[in-house]
């Protein structure tokens, strides 16, 4: 799931991550360095640039793009290409439609969210707020195929509604409505770390009662696609 995040891009305007995905925008996170040449080799590639044009508000308005910058010793002069290579590889700023983000202290932490040890990355946030990391590698094609795959609805069948998986807190079990139809669980903690599987289903109620208390995120397979529901244990 992701973190949720309210940062001010380089122009002045303050961007709420959930609001985004609440609005059922995809939203891809690049995270990058102005001095880093690899960064700037995929920056000059116009991916994002392309997909953000085609489908971001000036075209379908299915998604956006969030560009933050993660090296806390530069200024702003790193962004306009003011400055030698160990700064900055090049204006940043020109012809980029994106919102390019300075991310310095206290909001610094959103990489740490992120898990971020390198640069650049990229990830792919659908409006469920899954994310998944992308490759720099991948086409203007292959990213928009990303963009669709978040519109598909995630649900075994219309059968099974949010009324029909919960917990039952006081017994510790996860209740799932025609059982049947899910052919296994993954129990998965908010660090994204897989932490419990079930792969026979025999029951509609599953005991969960070795969960410590916490938030966990249920990924349920069945045969036409997953389902993810988030849940407290207490």
């Amino acid at each position: 799931m992701a973190p949720n995040f309210t940062l001010t891009d380089y122009d002045g305007t303050t961007h709420n991550l959930y609001s985004y995905l609440n609005a059922g925008k995809t939203v891809f996170l690049e995270i990058f360095a102005a001095h880093c040449p690899v960064c700037w080799s995929y920056h000059q590639t116009n991916t994002m640039k392309n997909l953000y044009n085609n489908y971001g508000p000036n075209g379908t308005n299915e998604l956006l793009v969030l560009a933050l910058e993660h090296d806390q010793w530069n200024d702003s002069n790193a962004f306009i290409g003011n400055g030698p290579a160990w700064v900055t590889q090049g204006n940043w700023m020109d012809g980029t439609p994106f919102p390019i983000f300075d991310v310095e202290d206290p909001n610094r932490g959103v990489f740490n969210d992120y898990n971020v040890t390198f640069y650049p990355v990229v990830y792919k946030i659908c409006p469920n707020k899954i994310v998944e990391r992308v490759m720099t590698s991948e086409t203007f094609a292959q990213l928009y195929q990303k963009v669709q795959d978040c519109q598909t609805p995630m649900s075994i069948t219309e059968i099974i509604n949010k009324d029909q998986i919960y917990i039952n807190q006081d017994s510790k079990m996860l209740i799932v409505g025609e059982y049947q139809q899910v052919k296994s669980i993954a129990i998965i903690n908010l660090q994204g770390q897989v932490i419990k599987t079930i792969s026979s289903i025999k029951s509609a109620a599953i005991s969960i009662s070795d969960l410590s208390t916490g938030v966990y995120i249920f990924e349920m397979q069945a045969e036409d696609g997953l389902v993810y529901k988030k849940f407290y244990v207490n």
